[in-house]
């Protein structure tokens, strides 16, 4: 199936971000549309990184299993972010769906072979795997430096930020408590306790555990030292 027959017919709930320039525009090109349902792995860390992905609808989050049992969560994706651009032979990473997700998939192979071809597209794949240093120099300075709420705070500012919210929006969120707390390196008590001293505080609302309404996202800045 190809990528624009899959928004036709998948009807993805995230708006996908059309294509901002002909690099991506290419890269799209040769992508196949693959579907994974919820707690399904995409790929596996140590696998041979054959693919990379963009998401088209869902969830997919990455995380790495340490020699003790536990899990940390690296990022999660939503609609219109790329992931599996490796600069080594394997995944660092694992990759599951967190919810039913649809992604593209495109071989290494061939975007090896396009970035040869064209100038742009490896522009384009420098500037990806850039913004995946940032990402994750971010998620270093919110575990180093920041308390436990000042890391619930910064997380639900980022996806504020994703759906662009103002006072009053509601958030989707899609992952459960435990996924939270082992992205911000908590515990699971510690992440609900400072979601209701932030709920206490009038910050936010919790009609539900898929939901969370912004209510002061300037307090909420404060709370997480971010620029206003």
């Amino acid at each position: 199936m190809s990528y624009a027959a899959a928004i036709a017919t998948d009807q993805p709930r995230a708006v996908v971000r059309p294509p901002v320039d002909e690099s991506l525009s290419a890269m799209q090109a040769i992508g196949q549309v693959a579907h994974f349902s919820r707690g399904e792995t995409i790929f596996s860390d140590g696998d041979d990184a054959l693919f990379a992905y963009k998401v088209i609808s869902g969830t997919v989050r990455l995380c790495k299993l340490l020699s003790d049992g536990r899990r940390q969560i690296a990022e999660f994706l939503q609609a219109g972010d790329f992931f599996g651009f490796e600069l080594r032979d394997s995944y660092a990473l694992t990759a599951e769906a967190l919810e039913d997700a649809v992604v593209v998939r495109f071989a290494r192979s061939r975007l090896d072979r396009l970035s040869e071809e064209r100038r742009d597209v490896q522009r384009q794949m420098i500037t990806l795997l850039s913004r995946d240093l940032c990402a994750t120099q971010d998620h270093l300075l919110l575990l180093g430096r920041q308390t436990a709420k000042e890391r619930v705070a910064s997380f639900l500012l980022i996806l504020a930020a994703r759906a662009n919210a103002k006072n009053g929006t509601t958030l989707e969120v899609p992952m459960c408590r435990q996924d939270i707390a082992d992205y911000l390196g908590l515990t699971i008590e510690t992440v609900c306790r400072a979601i209701s001293e932030l709920k206490r505080s009038r910050m936010i609302a919790v009609p539900n555990r898929l939901q969370i309404v912004v209510l002061n996202i300037a307090a909420l800045r404060e709370t997480a030292g971010a620029d206003a």
